[in-house]
């Protein structure tokens, strides 16, 4: 299914719809991470327009967080669960949009056993699960086989999540080994994010596959490549990140993004069980 001009001007208006409510709440980081993400919001909704999901599907909204993404889906008319940790669904403007938009709240801070999910076996027609792959700390089969329960039979797991291998992470990496500073993240970075705001482990394509793969036959999955974020000129970090980032961009191969789109025709198989210790 392509998207027609009508489809796009409908979308752009939905998304200008949205941002009109941070604007209306004021809040300032909840403003910039919209403005910020828009893009890659204006790639979830002309894909899930292409998957042809069918309006009315009960959809879940995992690392729900502002509740931007389960706006946008509750205004294409779907049925929206909101989950994330406590910390995001205490505070005030997102409580107001859940009940201003109808979105049911699922309260989560227990990631790794997932127990919220306990009472949706085969209930999701669609689970989105956007830039939170690369910042789970946990051992992860746990929570995947919640998820695996939780979706329906010929649902769509939809992840976005960065690509490990852009140009400006094989040059921040090569930096780092060149001057014997380590690899990963840096102690300023631990030091100035709250929990949720690192990037763990990213992954690139290949890992995706062997990951999915490595949990279920039921998995088939449909990488794509993209980019969507905008960077200014600012100061001479950022630009030289602007450039690593407008050349790799150009090649596909090292875009900043992954869409994954996973089918799950059936559910006949599960391989892993989680470790002990």
């Amino acid at each position: 299914m392509e998207l027609t001009a009508q489809m796009n001007k409908e979308i752009d208006h939905l998304l200008e719809e949205v941002y009109s409510v941070c604007i209306e709440d004021g809040n300032k980081q909840d403003i910039a991470y919209f403005e910020f993400h828009r893009g890659r919001y204006k790639r979830l909704m002309c894909s899930i327009r292409k998957l042809s999901v069918p309006k009315d599907t009960k959809i879940l909204d995992l690392g729900s967080h502002y509740l931007h993404t389960s706006i946008l889906l509750k205004k294409m008319g779907y049925d929206v669960y909101g989950m994330d940790v406590s910390p995001f669904w205490e505070l005030d403007f997102v409580i107001k949009r859940s009940a201003q938009f109808g979105i049911h709240k699922v309260v989560e801070n227990q990631l790794e056993s997932v127990e919220s999910l306990d009472n949706f076996q085969d209930n999701f027609g669609l689970v989105i699960f956007a830039e939170i792959l690369e910042h789970i700390t946990f051992n992860p089969i746990g929570f995947w086989q919640k998820i695996h329960q939780a979706i329906q039979v010929n649902g769509i797991i939809y992840i976005s999540t960065p690509n490990s291998l852009t140009l400006i992470n094989i040059a921040r990496a090569l930096k780092k080994i060149f001057l014997l500073e380590g690899l990963g993240l840096g102690v300023g970075e631990i030091f100035s994010k709250v929990t949720y705001g690192h990037h763990w482990k990213e992954y690139s394509a290949k890992e995706v596959k062997n990951y999915f793969g490595s949990l279920s036959d039921d998995f088939k999955l449909v990488i794509k490549k993209y980019y969507y974020k905008k960077y200014s000129w600012a100061n001479l970090n950022t630009s030289v990140f602007k450039v690593f980032s407008a050349i790799g961009n150009l090649s596909y191969f090292f875009r900043d993004e992954l869409e994954v789109i996973i089918f799950v025709p059936h559910k006949n198989s599960w391989k892993l069980e989680k470790p002990t210790y």
